[in-house]
């Protein structure tokens, strides 16, 4: 009987071995690959929900010098004017700016701080987490604000000397606004004038260009200010050379009534020493 014979051959031991090498080899990678995209995604939706929050605490910042206030008294006094201490470029907290300003409303402070209904100071920093100048040490690195009162509206007795500015570390303790904030840099524009040509309509133009990092007129308010924040690298390498800018520039309403004798709205400018005369009734002001 003639008929062809099949045979059947099985897989030696070093294809057995190939295989399963390249089987683990497959799994190692796949699994890599997962922990590379799931790591990528936990870092960018920490990183986003933290850029999120940062916005809205700069809003807050945003809105609390836009609610600058400078008193309707004819004088300029440093009492209520902006300061800037210009600290470096911004890069990590010992490079941060330091600005101070008065205003009132609820930016910053919350609606349920009574302080808000009154004139108050405001002092921004970044500060370093461990920093211990204050009454209770810093936790966290991030932007902060210290609040006063008005001075004005400070109790004081007779022969009282205490420091009731901010150069006294132990009464106003700060406030934390945002973490992973991790430096600061401020910028003004002093003067109109200063932007271009003077109007209002080219006083944008070439902003960027007219930005300083000092400002010496205390006891007045800049026409711009610039502010660059710089967010924590997400992966939390070192601060110095990783980190996001996010700029907002604030044009600070009450700049002119700081600079010509605080002249009350709805009435016009009409002498040249500076005082102000009522439209209506021609009084003079003080």
């Amino acid at each position: 009987m003639n008929g062809a014979v099949s045979t059947r051959r099985g897989f030696t031991l070093i294809e057995l071995l190939l295989a399963t090498m390249l089987v683990g080899v497959v799994t190692a990678l796949s699994m890599m690959t997962f922990r590379a995209v799931s790591r990528g995604w936990q870092v960018s939706t920490d990183y986003m929900d933290k850029m999120q929050r940062t916005d809205y605490a700069i809003n807050q910042v945003t809105s609390a010098l836009r609610s600058m206030y400078y008193p309707h008294d004819g004088e300029q006094t440093f009492k209520y004017g902006f300061q800037l201490m210009n600290k470096g470029e911004g890069e990590d907290p010992r490079r941060s700016d330091v600005i101070t300003w008065s205003k009132k409303g609820a930016a910053i402070v919350g609606n349920k701080n009574s302080i808000g209904s009154t004139v108050h100071r405001v002092q921004l920093m970044v500060l370093e987490e461990g920093d211990d100048d204050y009454r209770e040490p810093i936790e966290v690195t991030g932007l902060y604000a210290r609040l006063m009162r008005d001075s004005a509206l400070i109790p004081q007795e007779d022969g009282d000397e205490t420091d009731y500015g901010f150069g006294n570390a132990e009464l106003y303790q700060p406030l934390l606004i945002a973490d992973g904030i991790v430096g600061f840099n401020c910028r003004v524009i002093k003067k109109l004038e200063d932007a271009k040509d003077g109007s209002v309509r080219n006083a944008s133009a070439n902003d960027k260009k007219k930005f300083e990092d000092e400002f010496a007129e205390s006891n007045a308010v800049p026409y711009k200010v610039e502010l660059t924040f710089r967010m924590a690298d997400p992966e939390g390498r070192s601060y110095r050379r990783n980190t996001a800018p996010l700029v907002r520039i604030v044009r600070i309403p009450v700049h002119e009534q700081s600079l010509d004798g605080a002249e009350i709205p709805g009435e016009k400018q009409s002498t040249k020493d500076g005082g102000n005369k009522s439209s209506k009734s021609g009084r003079k002001q003080k």
